[in-house]
């Protein structure tokens, strides 16, 4: 062959083995382009919110409860224990826990009660995890409410946040172990009682299961249980009154009957400020969102199938709106008697 034909030889090998370089190279820039796009995309699924403000939460999510089961499963083993130990060790603080007859068995004029003493003990460190834990995430925190969720509808009702479904899980392990504990307890299974725990159990649960409303649930299920650390702590020296628990002549008994006086008027202040004034308001916020979700029809596109649980949580608010007047109108009612 001539010279000219080992050249077109050549130049066609070169321009094969360019055109094929090229096109991995546009196969592999078009794979990347199509990977980052599509990244691109998904993560504006994921934390599309909406057009119109243009603020990002997350999209409808997977079952926030899984998550939290071993967590839950371990508070009912930790109150359980808890209880048991606090009873046990109770008789050996040095204290008298002798109650009057009305929480007495039978007939009997008095008797120990150190299993009433252990329930309160328990409820104390539930709402204490609750109460301080709510108020951190809502107030303090700048991972907290106020600067974790976008302050729109669709943040407030489908934001995700981590201390939300803590305050749930807590919600579910205090609720469900209270409600059952309750039932071995004359002094708190009362019909208005079980059906707070069970309603407030249904909550926290399926806020978990949906992952809805987290700035609420901080609000209602933690911020709101504030007050109820001071409850506890004036229902233990119900039971047990300073004068009971240690001689007259001991020198812890004054200061015994200023903390009492101390816990009863802190839980009747910041039972008006969280679960009166900020209930109203907080729950006012809520209806009206829930009226701009419904309106929108924004369940069926953030989180199908949950829009029984938000009507739930509807009825839910404006009946603990009415029971915490209620609670307020027989507080008052007491502090008059006590004046």
């Amino acid at each position: 062959p001539s010279i000219s034909s080992y050249r077109s030889y050549v130049l066609g090998i070169v321009n094969i083995t360019s055109f094929e370089l090229a096109f991995h190279s546009y196969n592999h820039l078009s794979t990347s382009t199509y990977s980052y796009i599509m990244c691109i995309a998904t993560t504006q699924q994921l934390n599309y919110n909406s057009k119109k403000n243009g603020v990002m939460v997350s999209a409808a999510a997977p079952s926030g409860l899984r998550p939290m089961l071993p967590l839950i499963l371990c508070g009912y083993v930790f109150n359980t224990a808890f209880y048991f130990a606090v009873k046990t060790l109770l008789p050996y603080a040095g204290w008298d826990f002798t109650v009057d007859s009305q929480h007495c068995p039978g007939d009997e004029p008095s008797c120990v009660r150190t299993d009433l003493a252990a329930f309160q003990v328990v409820a104390l460190v539930n709402l204490s995890y609750l109460g301080l834990l709510g108020v951190y995430s809502y107030y303090i925190s700048n991972k907290g409410v106020k600067n974790a969720l976008p302050n729109t509808p669709q943040g407030r009702i489908f934001g995700r946040l981590l201390d939300a479904d803590y305050v749930n899980a807590g919600i579910v392990v205090f609720q469900g172990w209270d409600f059952v504990a309750s039932i071995f307890f004359e002094e708190h299974c009362t019909m208005i009682m079980m059906t707070h725990h069970l309603l407030a159990f249904i909550c926290g649960l399926y806020s978990l299961e949906y992952g809805l409303v987290p700035h609420y649930a901080v609000y209602f299920g933690g911020v709101s249980e504030f007050s109820s650390i001071f409850l506890a702590l004036s229902t233990l020296f119900q039971y047990h009154p300073p004068s009971a628990l240690v001689p007259d002549d001991s020198s812890h008994l004054p200061m015994l009957k200023v903390f009492e006086l101390f816990c009863q008027a802190m839980f009747v202040l910041t039972f008006f400020i969280f679960r009166i004034v900020g209930w109203v308001h907080t729950c006012y916020k809520f209806l009206l969102d829930c009226r701009y979700v419904i309106q929108n029809k924004l369940i069926r596109r953030y989180q199908p199938g949950s829009g029984w649980f938000l009507w739930y949580l509807i009825t839910i608010s404006l009946l603990l709106s009415a029971l915490q007047l209620f609670w307020f109108c027989q507080i008052v009612e007491k502090v008059k008697n006590m004046v």
